[in-house]
């Protein structure tokens, strides 16, 4: 289990949700916010009804989503029949791998296009082009993740992530921050430049956040 005097003690035993993920910085906050507020005038963007907005709190661009820890340790032990002990021991050591992928100083992308994600496309996001930086992170957190799982006893890594909802995605990067859920309106026309009085998607700089969530 997770060592006494280790920072991760006392809170991996429970289910918690562990992500690799960056937070906008405050000026980026304002500007996403700022942008959901000029889509919510749109009357396009409310046709089929209205979306609901995500809050500050939760925007967020993903590196890995592992999912909850007692969850994945559900479906890893019926793989391999870890026992729980080891499972939580090579978990505080995933955490600090993943931690130490996180990129060190604040990442800055260029916004790309605004898109619907999700099976039935009523995800609002935003996704901007990878940066080296960004690809970088994700890789050695991908790595990180891969190593977990072999460590754990899982042979043929690739296909039980590709079964696993939690994991299907972890291996592409496609950057994004999601601005609502429920959107079943129409995206709005090309965006303009802030000079020409239309939507404006600015860059933004995006900070580590802890593993655990």
């Amino acid at each position: 289990m997770a060592l006494p005097d280790s920072p991760l003690a006392g809170y991996l035993s429970g289910n918690r949700r562990l992500y690799a993920q960056l937070r906008p910085d405050p000026e980026s906050l304002a500007h996403l916010t700022g942008l959901q507020q000029e889509l919510a005038e749109l009357p396009e963007v409310h046709d089929g009804g209205r979306p609901r907005w995500v809050s500050e709190r939760q925007m967020h661009l993903t590196l890995i989503h592992f999912g909850r820890v007692r969850d994945v340790y559900a479906l890893v032990s019926t793989a391999t029949g870890i026992s729980w002990e080891p499972y939580e021991e090579l978990l505080a050591e995933y955490v600090a791998d993943t931690e130490a992928a996180m990129p060190r100083q604040p990442v800055a992308l260029e916004p790309a296009v605004l898109s619907r994600f999700g099976r039935h496309g009523r995800t609002l996001v935003l996704e901007y082009f990878p940066s080296a930086v960004l690809m970088q992170a994700h890789a050695a957190a991908l790595a990180a993740l891969e190593s977990f799982l072999r460590r754990c006893g899982i042979d043929d890594v690739e296909t039980f992530t590709a079964a696993d909802p939690n994991f299907m995605f972890a291996s592409r990067l496609r950057p994004h921050i999601t601005l609502a859920r429920g959107f079943a309106g129409t995206l709005p026309a090309p965006v303009r430049g802030p000079d020409s009085g239309g939507l404006h998607l600015g860059s933004v700089r995006l900070e580590a956040m802890p593993v655990v969530y």
